[in-house]
């Protein structure tokens, strides 16, 4: 099993709207096989709102499932308590492996970081999460002058290539 595991702020999203060709990259995604001919995952890992108490946790959760819909990004994403990993949720923020662990958890207790894409813009989560082995993609982020992907349209040639890179 192959996961891709994508950053929402700035990766996909920018000031509460999707960037352009956000949409179209992870359906097209979604649909490619891996080098057993099986479907990626699809997850989300997201730096969200600390709660103030436990007990907020829930509506933090709903509000993020809330931006998601109005993304038009919930369905791709399915079913939300496995393929989201929020901050709130776990109690640590990117790059801990942590937050990394807990996501891959969610799919298959066993799955390995090598068995995991991550894509985001923030530089040093590329760094960290290489480090903890998982295949990391720097996608250029807005105002960002460089990446290794230029754009969302560049990128599901790119993740293509590394879903079908023997492991």
């Amino acid at each position: 099993m192959r996961v891709v595991l994508f950053d929402l702020g700035n990766t996909l999203e920018s000031e509460n709207a999707l960037r352009p060709g956000a949409l179209e990259a992870v359906t097209a995604i979604a649909a490619m096989r891996d080098d057993r001919g099986q479907q990626p995952r699809l997850g989300l890992i997201s730096d969200f709102h600390e709660p103030a108490t436990p007990g907020a946790v829930p509506a933090i959760v709903e509000e993020y499932r809330q931006l998601l819909q109005d993304l038009n990004l919930e369905s791709l994403f399915q079913p939300f308590d496995q393929a989201i990993t929020l901050s709130t949720q776990v109690g640590v923020r990117k790059p801990d492996a942590r937050i990394f662990r807990a996501a891959l958890d969610k799919f298959d207790p066993a799955a390995r970081f090598e068995d995991a894409i991550f894509i985001t813009e923030h530089t040093g989560h590329v760094d960290a999460a290489r480090r903890l082995g998982l295949q990391a993609v720097h996608l250029r982020g807005p105002d960002q002058a460089t990446g290794e992907v230029d754009s969302l349209a560049d990128l599901a040639p790119h993740v293509q290539r590394l879903l079908r890179r023997s492991r």
